[in-house]
């Protein structure tokens, strides 16, 4: 999986996905950015929702539920001090549909929390990351 991100001059970035989908990121106006799109670590909250999400619909649809809508919030609590990562997520979802329990729907979280989801698994884990660096202003 690839990503590539474009800096806009300010704090923003014009990030590209493998996929060939782009989303615009950026820094609060309070932090100096101009608020032109999700910050990274909102990012970070969207991807867990949406890495839960799909989980949880596909658990759901092959236990015969007939989900009509469905919504999550998250709410990310982070650390005072600089990294500033989350110290707690708190992911409320709301279903309707037919077919719905609180067997079902508890099975179908605890799936995706604990088995499936590769963005909560990735926030569990310490990620070997590693980097390169090239100036392009300097001369050959």
């Amino acid at each position: 999986m690839k990503t590539s991100l474009q800096w806009d001059g300010v704090l923003g970035f014009n990030a590209t996905g493998g996929s060939g989908r782009n989303i615009m990121t950026d820094a609060s106006v309070e932090a100096g950015g101009r608020g032109l799109g999700p910050t990274p670590m909102e990012l970070v909250l969207i991807g867990l929702g949406g890495c839960m999400g799909i989980d949880v619909v596909l658990i759901l649809k092959k236990a015969r539920v007939a989900l009509e809508s469905f919504s999550m919030k998250l709410d990310g609590e982070r650390a005072a001090e600089n990294p500033r990562g989350f110290t707690k997520i708190k992911i409320s979802l709301f279903f309707k549909g037919r077919g719905l329990n609180e067997t079902v729907i508890s099975r179908a979280i605890s799936l995706s929390l604990e088995k499936y989801c590769s963005v909560r698994s990735s926030l569990k884990a310490e990620v070997e990351t590693e980097y390169t660096f090239e100036n392009t202003d300097e001369v050959k």
